[in-house]
Formats: C-alpha cells, structure tokens, sequence
C-alpha cells in the first residue's frame, strides 16, 4: 500500500488550486445579496419598491452566512428611522403590529443588540400587550387589517426564547393549532386545518427552540414527508421553490434530520447562479428552476442563505461575521509548467480493498461518487475531481 507520507503529498499539491477553483465554482451568495442592498441599506421586492420587511430578512441572511455585518449594520440603522418604524411596527397607540415588532426585535439580537431599546423603542414592552388570553398574539388595528398568522406568532416565540423572557403561554397556543395530519396551517382558526410547509418549518424553529417535544415530532414527520424527489419542498400551490426551502432546512437541522437537509441544501445550490452564468447573476439563488428573475431572487436569496448555512432563525448571529464579503473570483489559474504532476495513487487490490464507503462530491449540477481508502486519499481525490470538473466546463 502507498505510505501515508506520500498520500499528504499528493494533498498538498492538490491544495494548490482548490481556493480558485471553489470560488469559481460557487460564488458566496452573501456577496450577491450585499451588492442588491440599494444606498448599502435597504432590499427591494420591485422597481422602487421599498420592503423593510425583506430589509430584515437580509440582515438574518447575511449573519447566517457570516459575512457582511457592515451592511448588516447599516441596513439596521435603517431600520430604525422613523418612516421604516411606523410602517413596521405603527405608532404605538392607535396602531401596533406583532410582525414588524417581532422582526425587528430579532434584527437586534441577530447583531447581539437590545430588542428593549432598538432606535429608542422598547420593542418586547410593546409587544407584551398584544398577547390575548389565550396566548395569541394579534396586531392592534381595525380586524380587517390583522396580519398575524403562524409566522408572527413563531417569531414572537423565538425572540422571546432568546430574550430570555416567558414564552410558555404562546407556545401552548401554537401548539393548539396543529392540524390532525402533524403539519401547522399558515392562518389561524379557520373551519378546517390546512397545514401548509413554509408555516410548519417556521413553527418548528421555534417549537424546537422552545424544547417542546409533544406536538414537534409530529410536525417534523409531516414536513419530511413534503420533500420532493429534487430535494425540495414547496409552497402551497406549487413545486419545488428557495424560500419554502430555505426555511425547512433550518426546521430539519433543529430536529436532527440530516439526510432530508442534506438533500434540501443540494436542491437550493442547484438554484444558485455560478460561474457560468452572467455577472450580475453570480451568487444569487434563483426562486426554482424556472429560472432566474431578479426581484424574486432577492427574496429567495434571504431564505436560502440560511438553509446553505444550516441556520434556524431561533440560533441566527452576526457574532462571527466579517464586515465585508468575499470577492467573487471566477478565475482558475492553472499549475505552472515548473510544477512537478500530481502522482496517481493506484488503487489497493485483494485484501487490501477499500473499507471506507463511498465520498459524494457535491457541486451545484451533480453528485460523483468516489471510493478511495483513508482520510488522506479520500481528500485528495476529491480535490482532484473538483478540478478536473472545473477544467471541463471551462473558467
């Protein structure tokens, strides 16, 4: 058998190249959604049309990824101007609104701020008094105009969770809503239970988070089951899409789910935009396989940044994220004619066979399969594949 000594010497010279042809591979995701926020502060979700709401999904995405604190930053300060407040989260008396208030509250303990005292609103004390008897929180405003639903009520869980304030009231209501099948419905105490994937995958977050072990095995069940044969999940009237998978992944990863996850993140790298395609486009995640738009990929970005990461929205922290983000380099600089070739490493024969299973390569179009012996040779050939792929379909 070939010494380990120069199975590390077949790695190192296969490290040479792996940076450049990883990054022209899969350009950073996060890099393309900093480069869409307008001013550095703000997301759009058409022509002029602001969307604060979007803007703080942004800041949750990046942090995911764990770049772009600065625009993080910036987009927070932004945030907390007067005309993104009262759009938010209303004035306070005559109108209230739980999403606004639970969002941006998780907007500053995503950057490790006080939800008690973002832009000189204590967002957690005017949230408080939206919460009825029965645990349900619901907007201060005319009826007609009420938006909360599964998602507001899943955020109001988890920020409270990481606020460390009580959450248990709201939690049994949520829990109350489950639908006879396992799943959650998105709207709330209609004649028959609808569950529905975007609102199960948020309530699992924070069910999961909360350490409610009742009604969540149930649900993860139940969401499992709506994984399609791609890898992904989809929205209530349609196929495969970023978002409702994005958001899955964070309820999967929670409830230790790893082989559906795994298959829902190689779902979403097939949606993201390398190399090969225009340069504008680099990085970003298309909404599914119809292609890719931008507006709608601006949204679908934000939700699938946190599935590629594996982050649930009850976990999310800018803490470790570096103020910018990388550079997009779809450039692959090929080894000099001075540098010696690489040596193949023969395969063992007889008794000697590979004992180690089978190393999937995983890139945004397919999935090689590898079998090689010991830790060293299974990266080396890796590496080796990655750039042989990358040769092949060109810089």
């Amino acid at each position: 058998m070939i010494r380990r000594s120069a199975l590390a010497a077949v790695v190192a010279a296969a490290l040479v190249v792996t940076p450049q042809a990883r990054a022209a591979e899969t350009p950073s995701a996060g890099t393309w959604l900093a480069a869409q926020f307008v001013g550095g502060t703000h997301l759009l979700k058409g022509p002029d049309l602001v969307d604060p709401g979007l803007t703080a999904d942004g800041v949750y995405a990046l942090a995911a990824a764990g770049v772009g604190k600065s625009t993080a930053a910036r987009a927070a300060a932004w945030l907390g101007e007067p005309d993104q407040m009262l759009a938010l989260v209303g004035d306070g008396e005559a109108e209230s609104y739980v999403g606004g208030l639970v969002k941006l509250a998780l907007v500053a303990q995503t950057l490790g701020t006080d939800p008690h005292a973002f832009a000189g609103v204590d967002l957690l004390e005017r949230l408080a008094p939206l919460q009825e008897s029965s645990g349900r929180f619901r907007d201060k405003t005319d009826p007609e105009w009420d938006q909360t639903n599964a998602f507001t009520q899943a955020l109001a869980i988890i920020v409270l969770k990481r606020a460390g304030e009580s959450f248990e009231k709201p939690l049994a209501y949520q829990v109350s809503t489950q639908c006879p099948d396992g799943g959650f419905p998105i709207a709330f105490e209609q004649a028959t239970c609808k569950s529905d994937v975007d609102g199960t995958a948020m309530v699992l977050q924070a069910l999961l988070a909360a350490g409610e072990k009742t009604a969540s095995p149930k649900a993860l069940t139940w969401l499992a089951g709506q994984q399609q044969a791609d890898g992904g999940f989809p929205a209530a009237t349609a196929g495969s899409n970023a978002n409702s998978t994005g958001l899955a992944v964070g309820a999967l990863v929670a409830g230790e789910r790893g082989a559906a996850a795994d298959k829902a993140v190689a779902y979403l790298k097939s949606l993201q935009v390398g190399c090969s395609g225009p340069d504008a486009q680099r990085g970003g995640v298309a909404y599914d396989a119809a292609g890719f738009e931008l507006y709608p990929a601006i949204r679908a970005t934000t939700q699938a940044m946190l599935g590629l990461a594996r982050v649930s929205l009850a976990d999310v922290s800018a803490a470790s994220a570096t103020p910018g983000v990388p550079a997009i380099d779809c450039t692959v600089t090929p080894p000099s004619s001075s540098e010696p070739p690489v040596p193949t490493v023969p395969a063992p024969a007889g008794p000697e066979a590979p004992v180690d299973p089978p190393l999937a390569v995983t890139g945004p179009d397919q999935a090689v399969p590898l079998t090689l012996f010991g830790s060293f040779a299974v990266l080396a050939g890796a590496v080796l594949l990655f750039v042989s792929r990358r040769r092949k379909v060109g810089a």
